[in-house]
């Protein structure tokens, strides 16, 4: 059976079977930064479908859309929740509005979870929050993206890996310090998500992506900003206007790319050091001496990275050899601008990346597995590096390719993780991944 995969890129790739995944889970009690589109998971130990959450508030929500029902009917179409055919079905004349509320609710969840994300997703837009000001009790909503913004930490205690004896990680007789990694939250988790553009194909199964990062990470104890079809110019605004805390930043992209960079919903591309540079020491003084880490799954170009047969060989023996300078300088104590960065990408230069539109991509839905099991172990990032790498280095697949003469056939593809880093410490997240009974 062929494998089931999508390029991540510009080219639409034919789709073969593929087994189902089960249904995409979000945390309830989202909250909304000042960037539309953009939803914060709260730090939490349990998770609920938004269907689920959708059913406990039903009654509420049916009193608060019932002011104005014409109006969530007209939204709902627009953003193409329902179908023409539904609406019609919907908007019956003399029909009450508590009834036609009640009606959409029920059709949206009969749609499934996808649906039910996307009608909460746009609740929160601050056009219906104006129109219907009520939906913050539901929401929790707020206007500023800072600190005092955010959930409490829940006061159950979540049992954590023992880092007591993890001050220094010694290597050939020197220290070499670990990241402090003790706050609650550890700091903040961006997820930029870009499905749907304008000219480039649908990025499908990226939603899959987007949901097991933000439950790995706020397992990890990290505020989870959930951030969705983001154009070039957007990508930069919401960068530099995220609230900065805690002990680490992570940033992951979903998205199309290019050579040069990330592709925004408009086609356009975000240049790498654009992502970057909103957190270097001059322009993000607060996480100096902090690790801030960029997963990044996207396309680095239009070609496709092919296997190579290998042949097992013994082990071979070297020798060490010791380099030194000649000046003998020792240096005053500074920092580079760029300290403290990690930048892992989906696929090395030049290549595409795989994705598979029920499943998720093999870099992130590897990351996530390789997160899962070796947080809880106390493995450094490293060691997490390298065990996504291997496994991502072992997939393969069947690629539809169009020929030089116009027909298709099947190529077998390959993926290699590429990583670059200026990490001046050792970095272990000493947090527990597993759901909490």
């Amino acid at each position: 059976m062929r494998s089931h995969l999508h390029q991540v890129g510009v080219h639409t790739i034919d789709m073969s079977e593929y087994s189902q995944t089960s249904h995409l889970l979000f945390c309830s009690g989202l909250l909304l930064c000042n960037h539309p589109g953009i939803c914060v998971f709260p730090l939490s130990v349990s998770y609920r479908s938004i269907m689920q959450m959708l059913r406990e508030k039903k009654t509420l929500l049916t009193e608060i859309l019932s002011a104005d029902s014409s109006y969530i009917l007209q939204n709902v179409q627009q953003e193409e929740i329902v179908t023409n055919r539904d609406y019609n079905n919907l908007n019956i004349p003399n029909q009450s509005n508590e009834k036609t509320v009640i009606n959409l609710l029920d059709k949206v969840m009969n749609k499934g979870d996808t649906k039910s994300y996307e009608l909460v997703n746009l609740l929160q837009k601050p056009h219906m929050i104006k129109n219907y000001p009520r939906l913050e009790e539901i929401f929790n909503n707020h206007t500023e993206p800072s600190d005092h913004t955010f959930n409490p930490a829940p006061t159950i205690p979540i049992p954590c890996t023992d880092n007591s004896d993890l001050e220094t990680v010694v290597t050939g007789g020197d220290e070499v310090s670990l990241y402090e990694m003790t706050s609650v939250p550890r700091g903040l988790c961006l997820i930029i998500n870009n499905e749907i553009f304008d000219k480039l194909s649908e990025r499908t199964g990226s939603n899959k992506d987007a949901v097991d990062l933000a439950n790995i990470f706020s397992r990890m104890k990290f505020r989870v900003v959930m951030c969705k079809d983001k154009t070039a110019v957007e990508i930069p605004s919401v960068l530099k206007d995220l609230p900065k805390h805690g002990d680490a930043f992570v940033c992951c992209i979903l998205s199309h790319g290019k050579k040069e960079g990330v592709c925004g919903t408009d086609g356009t591309v975000v240049p790498t050091i654009d992502i970057l540079s909103p957190f270097n020491g001059t322009n993000c003084s607060i996480l100096v001496e902090k690790p801030k880490l960029f997963f990044i799954q996207a396309c680095r170009g239009k070609d496709v990275q092919k296997g190579v047969p290998v042949n097992k060989k013994p082990k071979v023996e070297g020798t060490d050899m010791e380099l030194d300078t000649d000046d003998g300088q020792v240096q005053d104590y500074t920092l580079p601008l760029y300290s403290d960065y990690l930048v892992f990408m989906a696929n090395v230069d030049q290549y595409i990346s795989i994705r598979s539109p029920t499943s998720g991509s093999w870099f992130i839905q590897s990351l996530c597995g390789q997160l899962e099991k070796s947080c809880t172990r106390g493995k450094n990032i490293y060691e997490i590096l390298t065990g996504v790498k291997a496994a991502v280095s072992k997939k393969k697949g069947d690629l539809r390719i169009k020929d030089a003469n116009g027909g298709y056939g099947y190529e077998v593809v390959k993926q290699s993780p590429d990583s670059r880093d200026t990490l001046t410490k050792m970095l272990i997240f000493p947090a527990e991944t597993k759901h909490s009974s």
